[in-house]
């Protein structure tokens, strides 16, 4: 004959068995960022705006894009501001992309003789979406909310460089528990392993 668990057992079981497997991955974290020989002297501090991170991988995924997209242009030349696409940065965990309605608000008029608005088009038409490389993407075990970064008056830039410049969108910030921390420190937001692992 089995024994039934009670359900406020069963609760206290799983919740600790949860927190067990959060307490083993941020020690895994440390591990691994201890393994890398990163010490908080050799982390690159919020001030600075740190180089690519593998450039060539994100171009080449970049040319895999079904439509091409220059930020160079829209945020460059035309100076767009960022929430005018990513519409959901301030009220959401995500940023969002546009959809393909807003693209072809402006392209029904601009540029519609260009192949990639005519592509840009063409998906309209067919009810489909444009198919756009991440270049920025957290382990599932870390909580980032745009809309919390954004509400803290956090620039875009201090962790997407400038973007106002690329062509193709570069990685240029590490994304390491490491550099989170000191942009946290600096800024003299939560430090607790509850802010970013929920």
């Amino acid at each position: 004959m089995t024994q039934r668990i009670s359900v406020p057992l069963r609760r206290r079981v799983l919740w600790g068995a949860g927190a067990a497997a959060l307490l083993a991955s941020v020690l895994f974290g440390i591990r691994v960022v201890r393994a890398r020989g990163v010490e908080p002297a050799a982390r690159t501090t919020p001030a600075t705006v740190p180089a690519p991170v593998d450039t060539g991988a994100v171009v080449k995924a970049a040319q895999l894009d079904s439509v091409p997209f220059d930020h160079s242009i829209h945020a460059g030349t035309y100076r767009m501001a960022c929430l005018s696409c990513h519409v959901d940065a301030d009220k959401s965990t995500t940023a969002g992309l546009p959809s393909v309605r807003k693209c072809m608000g402006c392209h029904k008029f601009v540029d519609a003789e260009k192949p990639a608005v005519q592509e840009l088009a063409r998906l309209w038409g067919a009810e489909q979406v444009p198919r756009w490389s991440r270049v920025y993407d957290l382990p599932d075990y870390v909580y980032f909310s745009h809309r919390v970064h954004v509400g803290a008056q956090v620039a875009c830039a201090q962790c997407h460089g400038d973007v106002a410049s690329m062509s193709h969108v570069t990685r240029v910030s590490s994304l390491t528990m490491g550099w989170c921390l000191d942009c946290h420190q600096a800024r003299h937001a939560r430090l607790d392993c509850g802010a970013c692992h929920k």
